[in-house]
């Protein structure tokens, strides 16, 4: 008995020195989420010409040394924080599925890792690594067979190079004309959020046809002496909202039903976005927009935008040197507020020229005639009936009506003989001439609480019942329409760049 005692007490005293199974309550658990995975790892380094499959692994490196193709049936994943390093001419081909979940911590890179960017005021055109360099590669290629690219918190730079050979898949001419990015299948979902463009040399995003959602990106340098930003043809649908645009060189965000076959209409909404500094560097002597453009039997929205110093104000096609009118009676534009520092810019931006449908007081936030205080004009502005192919705006109206960004000097410095817009020395984050720009609004900015707000996104990418994106860990996240006008609103929802 006093043998089996002490057992007992031996046993008693173990028990007590082991952890107890108990969670007390300053205990907290964590699961960990592993990162999005699909098929096997891709080796890191140098990847010579070929097909791919896979995952490239967060915080690797892959170096691309020819044409790297996605096969259709195949899916390339890149995880959180991988930089692809794109030899000069090569094409990144995706006849399949390509999907990059960068993070704002961890952001994804396909990029000429060997080229520095060249962001000072006064900086020549035809010297910027943006356009001309021997490193520029041709950019993401997507199929006709291609069901999604989806792009998130991921960097595409330094592209625009012609066609080094013909790839026929993707319409690639040797020495032709290569975009950043090209999507083409009407049954298709594109998905651009939270992302960043630098330079291009033509056109900079080039939907032929597709469903599209394009928010919440940085849009720098898009095309050299020509060409558009976000460009939609016949068979494209979706939104362009909350986009930063910086010294592109033609339209930024465009609609064009251009194009033919059984698909849909072009309709596109434009909503919140701010263009800066946009549509100098078009080297056609006719106007050819700067900001936004619609046009050629293309339809869709075009609310709560912040246009300042761009070359023109929205574009609506109006049968002037060839291009068609767009479908008017689907076109709604309302609520977009314009800033200009001459009063070129200002007669250029508004009233919109004369032929177009448009009037200004259609589509400008302050209304002119009801505000005129606000842009230091007399009283009365003007009166019906108004005729835009005589009208000339006041002198008092340039450098009025500041949207009052938190930093960003308005009127623009000019520097070594470049006027505003002919280069883009703007980049958010990047110190140029001792400032960090910031171009989220001050308190008490005439932009604020101005925006249009009763419409929805079309948000179709995300929509299980048209769309290829059923898999939650794909599916964009959809910013509604904003109160404030332009990308950034006070309540720091919108574009988080």
């Amino acid at each position: 008995m006093k043998k089996t005692s002490k057992i007992l007490l031996m046993l008693a005293i173990v028990v007590g020195l082991l952890p107890s199974c108990k969670k007390n309550n300053s205990e907290t658990t964590t699961v960990s989420t592993p990162p999005f995975q699909v098929g096997q790892p891709i080796t890191a380094g140098s990847l010579p010409a070929g097909s791919y499959k896979g995952t490239m692994t967060s915080g690797n490196t892959y170096t691309l040394t020819g044409d790297f193709t996605i096969n259709p049936g195949d899916t390339v994943l890149l995880q959180a924080g991988v930089k692809v390093c794109v030899g000069p001419g090569v094409s990144v081909i995706v006849r399949g599925v390509l999907i990059s979940l960068g993070t704002s911590s961890q952001p994804n890179w396909f990029t000429a890792c060997n080229t520095t960017k060249v962001d000072q005021l006064g900086e020549n055109p035809a010297n910027d690594p943006a356009f001309v360099t021997p490193n520029l590669w041709t950019g993401i290629n997507c199929d006709t067979c291609c069901k999604l690219c989806d792009l998130r918190w991921t960097h595409v730079e330094f592209t625009g190079a012609a066609f080094p050979h013909t790839i026929n898949c993707v319409g690639g001419i040797q020495g032709g004309t290569s975009f950043a990015i090209l999507f083409q299948r009407p049954t298709g979902d594109f998905i651009f959020t939270d992302s960043w463009i630098y330079g291009c040399d033509d056109d900079c995003i080039r939907i032929q046809q597709g469903r599209i959602y394009m928010a919440r990106n940085t849009l720098e340098k898009m095309g050299y002496i020509g060409g558009d930003g976000l460009n939609a043809k016949h068979g494209s649908q979706g939104d362009m909202s909350f986009n930063l645009c910086i010294g592109n060189a033609t339209n930024s965000t465009k609609g064009s039903d251009k194009g033919s076959g059984p698909y849909v209409e072009c309709n596109i909404n434009m909503y919140n976005n701010t263009y800066i500094d946009c549509g100098y560097r078009q080297a056609s002597p006719q106007s050819r927009g700067s900001d936004i453009d619609i046009e050629q039997g293309a339809r869709g929205l075009i609310y709560n935008n912040l246009i300042v110093n761009c070359r023109n104000g929205i574009r609506v096609g109006d049968n002037q040197n060839g291009i068609p009118q767009p479908d008017t009676a689907n076109v709604h534009i309302s609520n977009n507020f314009y800033y200009a520092d001459s009063i070129n810019e200002i007669n250029q931006g508004f009233p919109i020229q004369a032929g177009t449908w448009t009037k200004q007081n259609a589509y400008i936030i302050p209304n002119l005639e009801s505000t005129p205080s606000l842009w230091n004009l007399p009283q009365p502005f003007y009166r019906p009936p108004y005729d835009d192919s005589t009208y000339s705006a006041p002198t008092a109206a340039a450098g009025a009506n500041k949207p009052m960004f938190k930093n960003f000097p308005l009127p623009q410095p000019v520097a070594n003989g470049y006027g505003l817009g002919s280069i883009s020395s703007l980049e958010t984050g990047v110190a140029v001439t001792g400032s960090n720009y910031d171009f989220h609004l001050q308190a008490g900015s005439p932009a604020i609480g101005q925006g249009f707000t009763s419409f929805q996104p079309f948000a179709n990418v995300a929509n299980p019942v048209t769309a290829d994106v059923t898999n939650p860990n794909y599916a964009p996240i959809v910013s509604a329409p904003g109160v404030d006008i332009g990308c950034y609103q006070v309540n720091n929802s919108g574009n988080q760049h």
